[in-house]
């Protein structure tokens, strides 16, 4: 029986709030049942994270996701 492997993709999916936060939705081939979401506020000196959520099913972040731009 022939071996198949199974590729996945890095995801980054990126979004903007209302209030210009950048938030960044990531699931990785390296633990791919974990979706993460990032949220990043503009600085003077930059990007500085403001909240990190982490979810183990795609919808989930998803919905977060929906409803925190929404906001």
């Amino acid at each position: 029986m022939p071996k198949f492997k199974i590729s996945m993709k890095n995801t980054n999916e990126k979004f903007v709030s209302g209030n210009g936060e950048t938030i960044i939705l990531t699931n990785t081939e390296y633990d791919p049942a974990m979706w993460i979401v990032e949220i990043f506020k503009k600085s003077m000196f930059g990007k500085k994270k403001t909240g990190s959520y982490w979810f183990s099913h795609k919808e989930d972040a998803e919905d977060f996701v929906t409803d925190y731009v929404k906001k």
